[in-house]
């Protein structure tokens, strides 16, 4: 077995971010934006494109910290219409998981959101560790949900009942 400092291993124990918000609008607006991949890339500053592949599958691109790129495919593993959303990547860099739950009462929807990730690589556990320190990447998670939660309200209020539609159907 080989000898490692103790300084070269870092666990790998995946970063968790829980979020939760409430958004005025009916749980079916909610899911058929959030299932629409593509519609992340204008809220969420890292991502430089999204390729949707087809109904279950699509193809990121990010801009990670110190001029890193990571290329990734997500592929959703759980959908169930208007309430629950899973998708996960795998990559040469680490991986990835996510959670979408929707409750709706009354036209408004609670949304709680499960995301983890972990990386194989020891300098870039190393960056996250030392960006974790101000609060990234959960700032930036909290800014793009908010940017996301005021489009879908104000979809919402204009009734524009197509915009945004999910090109997905129920996979389990």
């Amino acid at each position: 077995m080989p000898e490692h400092k103790a300084s070269q291993i870092l666990s790998n124990i995946p970063v968790r971010l829980h979020k939760h918000l409430s958004i005025d609008a009916p749980a079916r607006r909610v899911f058929d934006f959030w299932s629409n991949f593509a519609n992340f890339q204008e809220f969420i500053s890292v991502i430089d494109r999204i390729d949707v592949l087809d109904d279950r599958t699509s193809r990121w691109i990010i801009r990670a910290p110190l001029g890193h790129e990571i290329t990734f495919t997500s592929t959703i593993v759980e959908l169930e219409a208007n309430r629950r959303l899973v998708w996960e990547s795998i990559h040469h860099s680490g991986s990835a998981r996510g959670e979408l739950t929707l409750t709706e009462t009354d036209g408004h929807t609670r949304v709680e959101l499960d995301f983890e990730y972990s990386l194989r690589h020891h300098w870039m556990q190393r960056v996250a560790q030392l960006l974790s320190r101000h609060d990234f990447p959960s700032h930036s998670f909290d800014h793009g949900l908010d940017r996301i939660k005021q489009k879908i309200e104000q979809e919402a209020k204009t009734d524009s009942p197509d915009q945004g539609r999910s090109p997905h159907r129920n996979i389990t």
